[in-house]
């Protein structure tokens, strides 16, 4: 290699291949950590000889799975769009990212206590809470670029609230969906609950790096928009009990 070879590799862009390689490295390494130690220990499979089990069972996994990619997508998203407001990526880190985590687990207790005398509305606020995840995205993605500027000029303090009160919303909602489809399939099939954690968690560990990847072509205003139509795609493929293999 001559020597004007070696000072041409130190123009190549190198962020977007490490990029690449640490999704790669997640869904390799996050499939053979959570994935197939669960198919080792339960031994996974269709247990009927019914010819739409393997339907109720895709339904299972692309609403566990759904949840994990949808979640994170929106989170990453709204703490690079709240970056812009707070000032500081990482004000933006720690205040969006806190505010989703609070919100979303009292979001989960509301969704149990809600359910818990009637099972059967389960779906219903499921679906319910997407359609509102999916109304305050859009809102927010319209109104933001609007009126970002003007809040860079309010006090740190007074950011950081109306961040945390616009957060709160959204992150409630995003918190009801995976405890409801949690509490269904406990219902009908206990055995499957590991499923759900380990493949909602491996969604998540993927689409972490995901979302920037997309980000980087489509820009993180699509990620959302791809999270709520995932979002949408979860909540049709609710796991009722009547519709998970047991």
């Amino acid at each position: 290699m001559t020597s004007g070879q070696r000072a041409g590799l130190g123009l190549v862009e190198w962020g977007y291949p490490i990029l690449l390689a640490t999704l790669a490295q997640a869904v390799i390494v996050g499939g053979a950590l959570i994935v197939l130690p669960l198919a080792a220990i339960l031994r996974w499979r269709p247990v009927r000889e019914k010819a739409d089990d393997s339907l109720l069972l895709g339904r299972f996994v692309v609403y566990f799975l759904g949840l994990g990619l949808a979640f994170l997508f929106v989170e990453i998203a709204f703490i690079q769009k709240f970056q812009v407001i707070l000032g500081h990526p990482l004000y933006a880190v720690s205040v969006v990212l806190a505010s989703f985590l609070v919100f979303a687990g009292i979001g989960a207790g509301i969704a149990q206590r809600m359910t818990a005398a009637d099972p059967s509305q389960r779906r219903r606020l499921a679906r319910t809470a997407v359609a509102g995840i999916a109304m305050l995205a859009v809102v927010y993605l319209g109104v933001m670029p609007v009126v970002s500027a003007e809040l860079t000029a309010l006090t740190p303090i007074t950011r950081i609230t109306l961040v945390i009160a616009s957060v709160a919303p959204l992150a409630l909602l995003m918190g009801m969906p995976f405890p409801l489809g949690l509490a269904a399939t406990a219902a009908s099939a206990p055995r499957l609950i590991p499923w759900a954690w380990g493949i909602n968690g491996y969604a998540s560990v993927v689409s972490a790096v995901l979302a920037t990847v997309l980000a980087v072509h489509v820009g993180f205003s699509n990620v959302v928009i791809a999270a709520v139509a995932i979002y949408a795609v979860a909540a049709w493929a609710f796991p009722a009990a009547r519709e998970v293999a047991s």
